[in-house]
């Protein structure tokens, strides 16, 4: 946090580690002097104009990250799933189902969607004031959206009296809240369960190379679809000529690495948020481990099934609670906290730093897409990897086992 006398041009923060690239101090400028520019790893960050600058301390006064906005989340916690289609939601269609119910209502909701930028895709956070506006919100996508510059058009609804619903990311709930300054009674969070998140420039250049190697742009990226079920990590391409192409996680590099940890936002290692300390009303994401953690949730195949997808619920404060009482859109099954996190390793501590995540992001920064998709495939997909693959297949498994822990002392 900046310690600058009004007057001065502060310091936003210590290191990259300290900003999670919310884009709310940038909202709150009154001079329009901060902008959201990227660095040379991808990732975008503040910089000050100094000439424009007056020493205001707005844009430190509004960071979410740094002021620790949130609290404990006091429950209840849930099983859930959307009462209606789910298929285009990655697990069981939580935000479809009370974002159309809050729409419905007369209400607006906001969310994270695609935006067509040339031959690539950009993730930017937009307005549904309709069902059909509402469509592109759903589903995940793995990467940093811009959500900062809704941020104005949010404070616009709620002062003109519209009840807002917002979902992102933890970071990105508390720099709505920061950049707000105050509470707003129409206002409801969602925060989701968040593994970190990719560059947008790293997602936009990975996007454009599947357009040239498919010989067609790519017009919307799926990480999560389940034609194959829930659960399984396949990647739908939809490409402008029509055609559409699935991807197995394990053969997307950018999806692996995703998965693996290697090419998160420096903050994302040192969220506050991957606990019980939450920024949002309502927290949400997938109930991984349910069939083995509570396995009499799926008693109910009707409500709750593997197919379709199970979500976990957090009810963190007053206002959330409010909001599911008042909803008719879930089924919902009482479960405990520790149920959802024994599955959810973002709900006990942040993503772990691989020991190798500084050579990914250095390729990246030095020879963009085709750089570091090389380095994977030689570290990831190379003779190391099909030497483990054999191994499995041909020796028993008690003798790795035991390997390991020979090689582990």
């Amino acid at each position: 946090m900046s310690t600058a006398k009004r007057g001065e041009v502060p310091t936003l923060f210590e290191s990259p580690s300290h900003c999670c690239g919310c884009g709310a101090c940038a909202a709150a400028c009154p001079k329009g002097a901060i902008t959201m520019s990227e660095s040379k790893n991808g990732f975008v960050l503040p910089v000050i104009n100094g000439e424009l600058c007056i020493g205001c301390g707005a844009c430190t006064r509004v960071c979410g990250l740094n002021r620790g906005i949130g609290s404990n989340s006091v429950g209840p916690f849930f099983a859930a799933a959307g009462r209606d289609d789910v298929s285009e939601s990655a697990s069981g269609g939580v935000f479809g189902a009370i974002a159309r119910e809050h729409i419905s209502s007369g209400g607006v909701a906001y969310g994270a969607a695609y935006e067509r930028e040339g031959n690539t895709l950009r993730v930017r956070h937009r307005r549904a004031a309709s069902v059909d506006e509402l469509r592109p919100l759903l589903n995940s996508k793995y990467v940093q959206s811009d959500a900062g510059s809704c941020f104005a058009d949010i404070k616009e609804d709620l002062c003109e009296g519209r009840r807002v619903l917002f979902c992102g990311t933890p970071c990105q709930v508390a720099g709505l809240r920061g950049f707000l300054r105050r509470d707003y009674e129409g206002l409801t969070t969602i925060d989701l369960i968040c593994h970190g998140v990719p560059s947008a420039r790293m997602f936009a250049d990975c996007v454009e190379g599947y357009g040239k190697q498919f010989g067609s742009p790519v017009v919307d990226f799926r990480f999560r679809c389940k034609r194959e079920g829930w659960g399984h990590s396949l990647l739908l391409l939809l490409l402008e000529d029509g055609r559409e192409v699935t991807i197995p996680a394990a053969k997307s590099p950018y999806y692996d690495m995703f998965l693996n940890l290697k090419t998160l936002r420096d903050s994302c290692y040192r969220c506050p948020y991957a606990g019980g300390f939450r920024a949002g009303d309502l927290t949400i994401g997938d109930f991984w481990g349910v069939d083995v953690n509570r396995p009499d949730v799926l008693k109910d195949s009707e409500k709750f099934n593997q197919v379709k997808g199970v979500s976990c619920l957090l009810v963190n404060n007053d206002r959330g609670r409010e909001f599911i009482e008042s909803s008719n859109a879930l089924d919902l099954y009482p479960v405990e906290f520790d149920d959802i996190a024994k599955g959810n390793d973002q709900l006990r501590h942040p993503s772990d730093l691989p020991n190798d995540r500084g050579l990914y992001i250095d390729a990246f920064t030095k020879g963009g897409w085709k750089s570091i998709c090389k380095l994977y495939l030689r570290r990831e997909r190379g003779l190391k990897f099909h030497s483990k693959r054999i191994l499995k297949v041909f020796l028993p498994a008690s003798f790795i086992s035991f390997a390991k822990s020979f090689r582990s002392r």
